[in-house]
């Protein structure tokens, strides 16, 4: 006799597969895209700023940058 509880195989098709995936968080990336989106700049731009190796020439970024982060904007880039 065969169990009932036994799950058939479902048919799935590549994409169905792809858009059942849990979605990844990559913080670091999310926050790039984010000054992306919300300064209007690059990806290298914006990577460049987080990583200090350039700083905006815009003040409106730097203060944009303070308040998403909660750090205050003369510390953003001190050593």
């Amino acid at each position: 006799m065969a169990n009932k509880n036994e799950r058939k195989p479902q048919k799935m098709t590549l994409k169905g597969y792809y858009l059942n995936l849990p979605d990844a968080s990559h913080p670091k990336t999310e926050f790039i895209t984010r000054i992306m989106s919300e300064c209007g700049v690059s990806f290298t731009t914006a990577r460049n700023w987080v990583m200090g190796v350039t700083r905006p020439d815009k003040e409106e970024n730097v203060r944009k940058l303070s308040e998403m982060t909660g750090i205050n904007a003369d510390d953003l880039w001190k050593s």
